[in-house]
Order: structure tokens, then C-alpha cells, then sequence
């Protein structure tokens, strides 16, 4: 059913005052990455060549010249300061309601009308929208929602893997939703895409398959996909950054912010595996030994002290599998009682909370410090209004419809100025 406004001044501004915040705050409820960032405020924008930009300075060095001497020795040779300017751009999401002329006509008999139907559509729109944001800010930055993984892809199950596009990472079937639209292409840069985009009808977790409306023209096997329509693609550096591309040593992102991650080492963040660190003593299991670990790695190398981790489900119940087996706890009656509920632990002075999202792979954890990522926004989220309206009539080459349209935007980017504050745990064990 498709649903617009009209231009009636009254009315858009009922819609601006009453609906924009509700929307605004389930988007951030809703969300399982967004408060992972700590919010910048009172950033400095600039107008660069390819949108609004943000610079970030970092003090890598203060610079030596300092050291022991003897008595009327030769000062020590000061040397110059590492100061380096990184940037990123601000990207935007967005997402659409539609109305046909019939229905908003009927749902503005009076803001009761409205309400109703605001209730029941709103909350979808805005769960749709954190879906694609949790997986961009999980993601790298690349746009790339995962790999064909089918030598004969079809409507009735395609399958897939690669999630976010790196190589050997699972979990793909959990970065789809019914309705996505999608493109397929040849190419990780978005280059050269198939003809014909494929809107997923169903998802087929056990089998690791999307069902589609459409095959997309020539599609193979290892096709790299993307959100998108005919005309319009989230491929290359339209998409926000992610934790796969800030908590990463170069693997997956080796210029991070405009400046190599080979030159500076500073913007690489910390990399444990599970599976090989420490002479293979965490098995793959995360464990309190093995986020010990890593909380040290993040000190000692970068001075970082991590205040959170993020894991999959997998990861929090191997996380208390590893606590259970030493712990008894008892209640006062004489019945045991146990469960994962909130599961925290003491790192050093610090007590950090694990926190679980669907996106995160099963192989991956990140200890993180929640201050060295920050959320960068322009303005908050909002129905467009540039036409003096939220709601504009839907013009197709034939000619003007009895239908209206409305898009809500969120202009963001995630970044971080000491990435080696952080950790990304791999090849953990499915528990």
C-alpha cells in the first residue's frame, strides 16, 4: 500500500513536531550498534569536494630529545612532534513511506486518524532503518553485504556467505531482512554491476540461503552484493563505517580515515586470535583468560581500557560455559539458581558489560573502549521537508499519481581517533 502527504501546512507541521521524535528515539532502542559509539558533539564541519567533512588531528609523538647526561654533557637533539590530520565524510541514510492519495486522505479525518496509522507503519520503517545501520556500523565501510555463495543462483534459495565481504567470515544470513533490495556484482568496488536488482522474499537460515523475487542478469557464483535499485547502489564509500573497518590492523581497511595504516601503526587497533595466541591456550573459547588477555594487549599497546564487549550469541554462551564450570551459585532457600542474564567482569579497576548483537559473527569479539569511538552527526534524523512539505506526489513518466511519498534522513558517520584502544577477537569457536 503506498502512503503520501499533501502540502497542507498545518498538517506537515503536526507530522514534523509529533512523529520526527518518536522516530528518532526508537531508532536509537532499536539499535544494537548505535550506542556502542559515544556521541561527538560541537565538531567542526566543513563543505569538502564529496560532502560535509569532519577532520580529526592525532598526536601520535610528542617528540624525543630527552635522556640521562653526564655533568656539562651536550643537550640532547630534540626531535619533531607526529601530528597527522585524518577525516571522514558524513554519509546518510534513509528510508521511505509511501501512501496512495486515498489512504492519507482517510487517515487525515482527524490526528487520532493519523495516530493509528502512524502506530502501526512508523515502528516498521524505523526497525527497517536500524537494520541497515546495525550492519554498516558493523561492517567496513565498503558497502558489501556478503557473497553469492551458489554456482546456480535462484528465486526459490540462493546461498550465501562471506558476510560483510571477508573472507571466511559466517554468518551472512543474519545481515538480510525480508524486503531488502539488492545488486550483485563481479567486483568488491561495486564495478560493473549485474543487470537487474533481486528483492529477498525469504531467508532460509538453516541452509544459509535467500529467497528472491528475481535473479539478477548473469549472476555467478562469488557475486559480491550490495543494497540497491536500478538506480541507486550502496557500494564503495557511500556507506558508513564500521567496526570491522575501525577495530582492524589493515586487513580489511589499509587506508582508515585518509591515512595508511602501514605508516601509522597507531591506527591499527589490537588483533588476538583465539585459536593461536598464547601457544593456543583459549582453544577458541572466549573465556575470562582469554578477555584478560586481551584487556592487557589493549594497555600495553595502545593504553587503551576497554569498557564493553561486543559478541555474537554464540560468543556470550561460550562466555558462560567458561564461567558456569567454577561457579556454584546458591540462593538462601537451598535451590540453585543460575542463567546468563547480564553478564559482566571485572578487568582490572574496571567492570565491563558483554553485549550481544545478531550481526557480529560467531568468530568475532570486540573488547572495546566505548570514548575512543565516536558518532559524528548532522542534525538529527529527520522527514525531509526542502519542499516545504514532508510529503511529496509520486510523478512517473506518464505523468502525476494520486499517490504521496516521504523519505526520513540520518546523516552520521562513525570514526575513531586511537583504533589501538580496541580489540577484535578472531576465529573464536562456535559454541
Amino acid at each position: 500500500m503506498a502512503t503520501t502527504n499533501t502540502s497542507d501546512t498545518t498538517f506537515s507541521d503536526i507530522l514534523k513536531q509529533e512523529y520526527e521524535p518518536i522516530m528518532q528515539n526508537q531508532l536509537v532502542e532499536d539499535s544494537e550498534a548505535r550506542d556502542l559509539y559515544t556521541p561527538a558533539d560541537g565538531f567542526e564541519v566543513t563543505e569538502g569536494p564529496d560532502g560535509k567533512q569532519i577532520n580529526i588531528a592525532h598526536l601520535f609523538s610528542a617528540g624525543g630529545g630527552g635522556g640521562f647526561m653526564g655533568e656539562s654533557d651536550y643537550l640532547y637533539t630534540s626531535t619533531n612532534p607526529n601530528i597527522k590530520q585524518s577525516h571522514i565524510t558524513i554519509k546518510q541514510a534513509m528510508v521511505a513511506a509511501e501512501l496512495s492519495g486515498r489512504t492519507l486522505r482517510r487517515v487525515k479525518q482527524g490526528p487520532a486518524a493519523f495516530a493509528d496509522w502512524a502506530t502501526e507503519v512508523l515502528p516498521l520503517k524505523v526497525q527497517y532503518l536500524a537494520h541497515l545501520e546495525d550492519r554498516a556500523l558493523l561492517a567496513a565501510g565498503n558497502g558489501i553485504v556478503a557473497r553469492v555463495n551458489d554456482a546456480a543462483p535462484s528465486t526459490s534459495g540462493t546461498g550465501i556467505d562471506t558476510a560483510y565481504g571477508i573472507t571466511g567470515l559466517a554468518g551472512a544470513e543474519f545481515l538480510f531482512a525480508e524486503g531488502d533490495t539488492l545488486r550483485w556484482g563481479p567486483n568488491a568496488d561495486g564495478t560493473s554491476l549485474r543487470t537487474g536488482a533481486a528483492v529477498v522474499t525469504g531467508i532460509d537460515y538453516a541452509n544459509k540461503k535467500i529467497q528472491i523475487d528475481a535473479v539478477p542478469t548473469s549472476a555467478a557464483d562469488n557475486d559480491y552484493i550490495f543494497m540497491g535499485t536500478a538506480n541507486v547502489n550502496g557500494s564503495g564509500s557511500v556507506e558508513a563505517m564500521g567496526l570491522e573497518g575501525i577495530v582492524d590492523d589493515g586487513t580489511n581497511v589499509a587506508t582508515f580515515q585518509g591515512l595508511s595504516r602501514t605508516t601509522y601503526l597507531k591506527m591499527n587497533a589490537q588483533i588476538i586470535d583465539a585459536a593461536t595466541a598464547q601457544n593456543n591456550v583459549f582453544a577458541g573459547a572466549l573465556s575470562e583468560d582469554l578477555l584478560d588477555f586481551a584487556d592487557r594487549q589493549a594497555w600495553m599497546r595502545g593504553r587503551g581500557k576497554p569498557d564493553y564487549l561486543l559478541t555474537s550469541y554464540s560468543g556470550r554462551s561460550s562466555f558462560w560455559k567458561s564461567r558456569k564450570d567454577d561457579r556454584r551459585i546458591n540462593d538462601p532457600a537451598g535451590d540453585y539458581t543460575g542463567g546468563r542474564g547480564t553478564m559482566r567482569m571485572r578487568l582490572g579497576d574496571r567492570v565491563i558489560e558483554l553485549k550481544c548483537a545478531r550481526k557480529v559473527p560467531e568468530s568475532r569479539a570486540f573488547l572495546n573502549e566505548k570514548k575512543s569511538l565516536k558518532f559524528y552527526r548532522v542534525g538529527q534524523p529527520h522527514w525531509d521537508d526542502t519542499t516545504g512539505t514532508v510529503w511529496d506526489r509520486v510523478i512517473d513518466s506518464t505523468g502525476r499519481k494520486d499517490a504521496f511519498w516521504a523519505v526520513f534522513l540520518d546523516e552520521f558517520e562513525v570514526a575513531s581517533g586511537t583504533p589501538n584502544h580496541n580489540v577484535k577477537i578472531i576465529n573464536l569457536a562456535a559454541a
